[in-house]
């Protein structure tokens, strides 16, 4: 929609209400073996464990970039004259 106007017209309507029934009956079929799905708790937990992952990730890149920079007392800087 951002870029231009998309219209899918009543064939694409059509597909989704047969789909939104298959799934439907999918689902009835997964309650009935005694799937119980997601809470909210549960998907809340995972969030935010993802979160914990993406900023130790970044914190450890920080990390890395800045001891790689500060460790290599070795080498001489390369100055053209």
């Amino acid at each position: 929609m951002r870029y231009y106007k998309q219209r899918f017209g009543l064939s694409r309507a059509v597909a989704v209400a047969k789909n939104r029934k298959a799934v439907g009956r999918i689902l009835q079929q997964y309650r009935a073996l005694g799937w119980t799905g997601s809470t909210g708790a549960a998907l809340a937990r995972e969030r935010d464990m993802q979160y914990v992952q993406r900023m130790k990730s970044k914190w450890l890149l920080k990390t890395g970039m800045k001891n790689n920079a500060t460790k290599q007392l070795h080498f001489r800087p390369q100055v053209r004259f």
